[in-house]
């Protein structure tokens, strides 16, 4: 969902609720001092050899087999040249939201080695941040620059409410403007336009687009494709496939599906109460639909489904994730949670037991790994920054988290990261 206003923009999409005109996915805040860092670019590869992303559109094929070992052989090599220390930051991803490549965001970067950073212009409110397209660009260039590996670099770029571009080339439409146009391909043109703009800025991964059905929820209408699942399969299809079309990876969101849920979960801890037949024939319909168009990535929001699981939001069930997602609809690809620090889920974990919210958010993030997300979505203030890293270091030190289910993490994320051509193999 996102958007939340002081380090980001909080709000049922990522954070969007504060982004200048223009709103952000989902929800961010603010890190040391002031700074919302939370991961950052890419610099080099484990054997030393420097990486970038392609400065041309390319499309985003599945990559070809390398010519020394198959590619799973390649993956699992770069894998095993990466220290603890760089397993562990590979499944963090990091918020910024800073003028520059400062200090506070360079510590963290090498404090944490994250695997990638979600880049917010505006976060809970604050102020325009960088004010230009051209500090923009510099922001992303140093946290590629500054990063101990290369880096998934993500923002959301969904058009209307959430549009963190536009405060530097101006609004775009929102999904449900661009499908109430009733053309597939200018909606698939406005994607292709949004991803030569993140290439151009350094950008390689759009949380987009949002696969939610909207029945009345708590989610912002104008956010979605369509109140059914043909037109949201048809046009959120078109989107991805314009992103992926020219190098963007592309996000499917937010499992399990809201378009029906109670609240956003930037603010509370809502509900789906559908029926298993409800959820399969409308909520899950686009998600499954849409595998065929390969997504990037897929993101798992905090939502309660007693249908599957009466017990954990979807963010945090093996249920949600590892039975119905990958057993059921077949997504092999990486789950990237939404933001960890979203109200409902700390809400959640308060039920848990977790009074202080930077160990609530540190145990959550374990338990959703360990229900099968591969990116957790750190959280930008710096003391549950750390909590985070702490409790997944000490997780993988004592066995909680196991070797195997941490490589089968990495595996996805270093095989994106190769799609993209962000980490060569040779």
């Amino acid at each position: 969902m996102k958007a939340k206003a002081r380090i980001l923009t909080k709000s049922s999409s990522r954070r969007h609720s504060a982004i200048v005109s223009r709103a952000p996915v989902f929800p961010r805040r603010q890190l040391l001092l002031g700074t919302l860092v939370v991961l950052a670019g890419c610099a080099t590869n484990p054997g030393g050899s420097s990486s970038t992303p392609n400065s041309s559109p390319t499309p985003l094929p599945t990559p070809t087999s390398p010519t020394s070992g198959s590619l799973d052989q390649q993956i699992d090599a770069y894998i095993a040249a990466l220290s603890p220390a760089q397993k562990v930051g590979q499944t963090l991803l990091l918020a910024v939201y800073s003028n520059t490549d400062s200090d506070q965001l360079n510590q963290a970067l090498a404090t944490y080695l994250p695997g990638g950073a979600v880049v917010f212009t505006n976060y809970n409110g604050g102020p325009l941040e960088p004010t230009t397209l051209s500090g923009f660009e510099q922001l992303i260039a140093g946290l590629k620059s500054n990063a101990n590996l290369p880096l998934l670099l993500a923002t959301d770029e969904e058009g209307g409410e959430v549009d963190r571009l536009a405060p530097y080339y101006g609004p775009t439409p929102s999904p449900q403007a661009l499908a109430a146009g009733g053309s597939p391909q200018a909606v698939s043109a406005q994607a292709a336009t949004d991803a030569s703009r993140m290439r151009a800025a350094g950008l390689n991964v759009d949380f987009a687009p949002l696969a939610d059905v909207y029945q009345g929820g708590g989610i912002d209408q104008s956010r979605t494709f369509g109140t059914s699942a043909p037109e949201v399969i048809t046009y959120a299809g078109a989107f991805l496939d314009g992103l992926q079309q020219n190098g963007i990876a592309g996000t499917l969101k937010h499992w399990p599906g809201i378009g029906a849920a109670s609240g956003n979960p930037d603010y509370v801890l809502p509900t789906v109460t559908h029926t298993q037949a409800q959820l399969n024939s409308t909520d899950f319909a686009t998600f499954r639909a849409l595998l065929s168009h390969d997504p990037g990535m897929i993101m798992v929001t905090h939502v309660i489904v007693p249908a599957y699981d009466r017990q954990a939001p979807a963010s945090l069930s093996a249920v949600m994730v590892d039975q119905v997602l990958r057993g059921q609809l077949g997504y092999q690809g990486v789950v990237v949670t939404d933001a960890m620090d979203a109200q409902g889920l700390i809400d959640f974990m308060q039920q848990q037991g977790y009074s202080n919210p930077a160990q609530g958010i540190a145990e959550a993030s374990v338990r959703a790994f360990l229900a099968g997300d591969d990116l957790i979505e750190a959280p930008i203030e710096p003391d549950r920054l750390a909590a985070v890293s702490a409790a997944m270091t000490q997780a993988v030190d004592s066995g909680r988290i196991g070797a195997a289910r941490l490589h089968q993490a990495l595996h996805r994320i270093i095989a994106l990261k190769v799609r993209l051509g962000v980490v060569t193999l040779s």
